[in-house]
């Protein structure tokens, strides 16, 4: 994989974007600070397609009866929850609370990629979230919402 120093890619940004853009990666060093990992310049559509291989597994964990008013929606791989007095309700409490959890998880990333966290795996997850802009719509089919309303 090619190496290219920062200073060297800032010069050539331009034509670096493009190769990365067909599928090439190039990993930018910064010289200056040897004990700094490296970082890439890659592809957002490969990366895209990287996360789309992340699934998310949804569960009902309560419904209406004599032990709750409401359903509560649960998703396995993040640990969001969605609650309401529908399925529809909670679905749309489910969104509501992944957008949030996103928001706060990429604002202090270096806390939640901490190996010691426990959290680092959430970030495929919720980077599918963030890239949806807040577009609720496109949220529900990301996340392939619409199987949890048929159970």
């Amino acid at each position: 994989m090619p190496s290219v120093s920062v200073h060297e890619a800032k010069n050539k940004l331009t034509a670096l974007r493009r190769e990365a853009a067909i599928g090439k990666e190039f990993l930018l060093a910064d010289a200056k600070r040897k004990d700094d990992q490296p970082v890439s310049l890659i592809s957002t559509v490969l990366l895209d397609e990287l996360c789309e291989a992340k699934t998310f597994s949804y569960e009902w964990l309560d419904e209406p009866g004599k032990e709750s008013e409401n359903y509560t929606l649960y998703n396995r791989e993040t640990g969001v929850y969605g609650v309401g007095p529908t399925k529809a309700e909670a679905v749309e409490d489910f969104i509501d609370n992944i957008i949030d959890y996103s928001g706060v998880y990429f604002d202090d990333l270096p806390f939640y990629l901490s190996s010691s966290g426990g959290r680092r795996e959430h970030y495929w997850y919720l980077r599918r979230v963030l890239r949806c802009e807040g577009d609720r719509e496109r949220i529900y089919r990301v996340l392939d919402l619409d199987k949890v309303l048929l159970v």
